[in-house]
């Protein structure tokens, strides 16, 4: 599925018109009370949070901030490091990777830009200059999307992707979070969301959806040719935001995606199991509803949470269209699978959608969307 994305500029970050409505919020009513956040139901105190993060049954905002693909690493100080993308081709005033960190999950220090395209960037002769404009005339005709922040060998590392696609990693010069950084040398010139996962002393770089490769000792480049995690069934797994994970003897092989074609127009992670890295992997499912390119972590206590950014839950008038939110979830590794149980009904998978993941394995995707975007829906013509 990567290879069909290589024009990356119609993986919109993220699917449908979400980015152009936030653009054109419309302006109050006449009587109507402009929003505050006073009014937003999802802003909580501090002894909310901790009530909900004790209770792991219930999704809640836990950072009103403008985010999208959000990604949480618990790092080797017990802090949580967050990131994700703040300015797309069209929002956002600051090109570059910022990063918070909390020691409890409920109060975020703000570690600002680590990064910036046109400062760093810039004065590293970075790689990100050198790809070609699609839309010279947008507000961010070079943008940084999805980065993560990742602790190996030592130091910090943080992979991430441009809107006009190409992606590779940035890494930190003295061994702290807030850097400085350097940039290293692209990984690829095309396709995006970049990811690292790492065990027994081997480092392996993932992008796109299902694309993989092992990395060199330095994590400079890759020391193989790329290939993809097979997997049971006709349907791609997603086509963005891969994501790997090893539970005992099992690995968890994550992408997402949002499907015109599927009953209900939301952005979801799909997954599959092997008990060998490079798989193959068994039937795709749906993991959790509403948490397209979010990632699973657990906290301090050892309970299971995915971010989530794009769904409905989200106030209809919050400027921050796209917020940090934590889904809990249970994990549970049995002789032969891995199993979810997803705490919140609103980001459950329903046995409706499962049945439809499964037709969609037979079937794959529909012909109607041959050449279209996968996350077109015919009422939308």
């Amino acid at each position: 599925m990567g290879e069909c994305l290589e024009d990356c500029s119609i993986v919109s970050k993220k699917k449908s018109i979400l980015p152009f409505l936030a653009i054109f919020l419309p302006l109050p009513l006449v009587g109507q009370q402009p929003y505050s956040d006073e009014a937003n139901e999802n802003i909580l105190s501090s002894e909310e949070k901790r009530a909900l993060l004790e209770s792991h049954s219930e999704a809640f905002l836990v950072l009103n901030e403008r985010i999208r693909d959000p990604f949480i690493l618990r790092g080797p100080d017990d802090h949580y490091y967050l990131t994700g993308t703040t300015a797309g081709s069209h929002w956002g005033d600051t090109i570059g990777i910022r990063l918070w960190r909390s020691a409890n999950l409920i109060e975020w220090q703000d570690l600002g830009f680590v990064w910036t395209l046109y400062k760093d960037g810039e004065s590293q002769g970075s790689w990100h200059f050198d790809q070609p404009l699609r839309n010279p005339d947008f507000k961010n005709p070079r943008a940084i999307w999805a980065p993560e922040v990742h602790y190996m060998n030592g130091t910090w590392w943080l992979p991430h992707c441009m809107n006009i696609g190409g992606h590779g990693l940035l890494k930190s010069l003295s061994g702290k979070p807030e850097g400085p950084y350097e940039v290293l040398p692209p990984i690829q010139k095309r396709l995006i969301d970049a990811h690292l996962y790492q065990e027994n002393g081997e480092t392996y770089y993932l992008w796109q959806a299902d694309w993989f490769a092992k990395m060199d000792s330095e994590m400079i480049g890759l020391v193989e040719e790329p290939r993809q995690f097979p997997h049971d069934g006709n349907h791609p797994m997603g086509y963005e935001g891969v994501f790997l994970l090893k539970l005992e003897d099992k690995y968890l092989f994550v992408a997402s995606g949002r499907y015109g074609y599927e009953p209900t127009n939301t952005y979801d992670l799909y997954y599959a199991v092997s008990k060998n890295l490079e798989g193959p992997y068994g039937k795709r499912r749906m993991a959790i509803k509403n948490a397209g390119h979010g990632n699973l972590f657990q906290d301090q206590k050892g309970r299971w949470w995915s971010t989530a950014f794009d769904h409905e839950y989200i106030h209809p008038d919050n400027p921050k269209r796209w917020n940090v939110w934590l889904v809990p979830v249970d994990i549970k590794v049995t002789e032969d699978d891995i199993v979810f149980d997803v705490k919140d009904p609103r980001f459950r998978p329903a046995s409706e959608d499962q049945a439809f993941v499964e037709k969609l394995a037979e079937t794959g995707i529909p012909p109607e969307w041959e050449g279209r975007s996968p996350w077109w829906r015919p009422e939308s013509d």
